[in-house]
């Protein structure tokens, strides 16, 4: 059983790694499509093969658990639909349009790493974001099963927002005092620090986030403290993903 296991993932390391390899040869032509939006006025046909090339990259990305470039396709996918709909494709769209492939060609070298820290391209993606995609929204995960995260960021795929993952209470805590988001989704079962106290926290700090919207997500049915103000809780089951896009949907306008 074991060594069966070890094939499986031997062989999906060998499929993310196949896929990473390919990556600086799918950014290029990505660039060449988007010089040709501007060269064409927006040619339909060069933009929609431009956006399905970023949507199946989108795809690829989570597919071999690199969340990282998912999102990012996921800002460039805001960056062409919004130039599609003002029918502008002019040298702003193209410079914005450009530097998120240049943040897709950064992942490359992290996302060979057992653990690749994503940080630098995290806090590039924001900075891109607060000055082109102002719509965007951003959110912070904090669960500690890989699993479960990866649900979440699934269930919300259909929403513009940017999403940072981190698996422990304590990341999670750090990062929600120097980071502005917008909400957060926090997992109660959090390693080194659950997720009512790393809410407490917050809620006393004098952090840009002490007053953003929080959905807690539990298994357990005990009572949740008033004080820590959480805005929705939800309980693991069946109906989970489902009850996270609703509940984000009541609370954050994305």
């Amino acid at each position: 059983m074991s060594t069966s296991l070890e094939e499986f993932q031997y062989l999906l390391q060998g499929m993310r790694s196949a896929f990473l390899d390919e990556l600086a040869e799918r950014c290029d032509n990505l660039d060449n499509l988007i010089l040709s939006l501007e060269k064409t006025g927006g040619s339909k046909s060069v933009f929609d093969e431009t956006y399905r090339q970023v949507h199946s990259l989108k795809g690829s990305g989570g597919m071999h658990g690199l969340g990282i470039i998912t999102t990012t396709c996921h800002h460039l996918e805001g960056v062409l639909t919004a130039a599609a709909a003002a029918e502008i494709f002019d040298s702003n769209f193209v410079d914005c349009a450009l530097a998120y492939v240049d943040i897709l060609r950064k992942i490359e070298a992290p996302g060979r790493l057992e653990n690749p820290d994503y940080t630098s391209i995290e806090a590039e993606l924001e900075s891109l974001r607060r000055s082109k995609l102002k719509s965007l929204k951003a959110g912070l995960i904090a669960e500690s099963s890989g699993m479960m995260s990866k649900m979440y960021q699934k269930s919300l795929s259909s929403k513009q927002v940017q999403l940072v993952a981190v698996n422990n209470g304590m990341l999670a805590l750090e990062r929600l005092l120097r980071e502005p988001f917008d909400f957060a989704i926090i997992g109660r079962e959090l390693k080194e620090l659950n997720g009512i106290a790393v809410i407490a926290a917050l809620r006393v700090s004098q952090s840009v986030n002490q007053n953003i919207p929080v959905i807690l997500v539990t298994s357990k049915s005990d009572n949740i403290p008033e004080f820590v103000r959480f805005n929705a809780v939800l309980y693991k089951d069946k109906n989970l993903p489902g009850k996270l896009l609703t509940a984000l949907s009541s609370l954050v306008e994305c």
